[in-house]
């Protein structure tokens, strides 16, 4: 955002921007949406709040993925948020189709939150926040995740998700081979 009424986009490296950030937002809403419009300034606010607590200073980033219905909407709804954005023809094509769709998202707004590895923490960031503005509990991870991230350090979680990722892959791979096999007969 530049003021009220000009935002001035710039375009980053996903890594470089995201670097040392420990939960990442989703952020789905769109200019037209009237919940969107009272839900913004609240998570502006929270987004303030939480990246100036001592020892947590800036760990917190969000990506808005606008649903607007075209680039000027964009821009104008953009000057009011203090994070990031996907590319207004991304956020609006397929790689804001396939976000929505991967993080499930029935209706906007919506507030997707993820760790530093891409694990999903909540689906539900949008209806936390109202329940503790403070963000006492932020940012809302199960016990068994807070246990896993203690005990086991970045790297090891990362090994294990790629590990996991491959398995699947190779899965899907096999049974797709064997319905193929099973409909030629």
């Amino acid at each position: 955002m530049v003021d009220e009424t000009h935002a001035q986009v710039h375009q980053h490296y996903t890594n470089e921007v995201l670097s040392g950030k420990k939960v990442v937002g989703l952020y789905f809403s769109a200019d037209w949406c009237g919940p969107c419009r009272q839900f913004t300034p609240d998570l502006v606010n929270f987004y303030d709040k939480m990246n100036a607590r001592r020892g947590k200073k800036d760990e917190f980033e969000i990506i808005w993925v606008s649903r607007c219905r075209d680039v000027d909407s964009f821009g104008q709804y953009f000057t009011h948020m203090k994070w990031l954005a996907l590319p207004p023809q991304e956020a609006m094509g397929q790689r804001g189709q396939y976000l929505g769709e991967k993080f499930k998202v029935k209706s906007i707004p919506t507030l997707v939150l993820l760790d530093e590895i891409g694990n999903v923490i909540t689906l539900d960031g949008r209806n936390k926040i109202p329940m503790d503005k403070a963000g006492v509990g932020f940012p809302w991870r199960s016990p068994m995740s807070v246990l896993v991230s203690t005990l086991f350090p970045r790297s090891f979680r990362l090994l294990v998700k790629s590990q996991i990722a491959g398995v699947l892959e190779k899965a899907k791979h096999v049974l797709g081979g064997a319905a193929r096999g099973a409909a030629a007969r």
